[in-house]
C-alpha cells in the first residue's frame, strides 16, 4: 500500500476557476501536510492574494478567466512588481500543446501537469521543491505521470518545461507510424 508522503505546512496558493477542482487539490493537498491553503478564482483574484501573503507554492491553472497564467507569472516573477520571483510554480491544464509548455518554461515553471491527473502525481512534483531525497524524475515513465498516460509533452514531467518538449520531439521521430 502506498504511503503518502509528509511535506511541510507551508503556505498554498491554488488558483482554478473550478471550485470543484479546487476542492480536490485542497483534499490532496491536506493529505500531506499542506493545510495552509488560500483558493483563488482567477488571475486577478490571485494576485490580489499575493499582495497579501506569500505563498511557498503556487499551483496554477493555465486557463483563467480575468488574468490568464501568462499574466499572472509575468507580474510574479518581474523584480518590479513582486518580491517573490522565485516561488515555485506547477501549471495544470486539460489541454497541454508544446506552445502552452514553451511558455510555461520562458516564466521559470518546471512543472506542467495534465488534468486529470492523481494525488500521487502531484506529490512527486512537490517533492521536488520541499524534499531534497526527492530526486530527479527521470525513471517516471508518461504513463506513471498522467491518468491514462499521454505522449504530450507536459506529460513527461522531468526537470523543465522545455527539456519536456525536447524529448517529446525526439520520441516522435523514433516512434513508428501508428504506435
Amino acid at each position: 500500500m502506498f504511503k503518502a508522503p509528509v511535506f511541510p505546512n507551508v503556505p498554498v496558493l491554488l488558483v482554478d476557476d473550478s471550485a470543484f477542482a479546487r476542492r480536490i487539490l485542497r483534499g490532496m493537498l491536506e493529505t500531506v501536510g499542506m493545510r495552509h491553503v488560500i483558493e483563488a478564482v482567477d488571475g486577478g483574484d490571485a494576485l490580489d492574494r499575493m499582495s497579501k501573503f506569500k505563498p511557498s507554492l503556487i499551483i496554477l491553472d493555465w486557463t483563467l478567466p480575468v488574468l490568464g497564467a501568462k499574466d499572472v507569472l509575468d507580474v510574479l516573477r518581474d523584480p518590479r512588481a513582486s518580491t517573490e520571483t522565485h516561488v515555485p510554480v506547477i501549471i495544470m491544464t486539460g489541454h497541454p500543446t508544446r506552445r502552452m509548455v514553451n511558455e510555461a518554461a520562458k516564466r521559470n515553471v518546471k512543472h506542467v501537469l495534465k488534468k486529470p491527473f492523481g494525488p500521487k502525481v502531484l506529490w512527486q512534483r512537490i517533492a521536488t521543491f520541499f524534499d531534497p531525497e526527492a530526486g530527479d524524475l527521470e525513471d517516471i515513465g508518461p504513463e506513471a505521470l498522467l491518468s491514462g498516460g499521454s505522449s504530450d509533452p507536459a506529460a513527461d514531467g522531468n526537470r523543465t518545461a522545455r527539456h519536456r518538449v525536447a524529448r517529446w520531439r525526439a520520441a516522435e521521430r523514433t516512434t513508428p507510424p501508428g504506435q
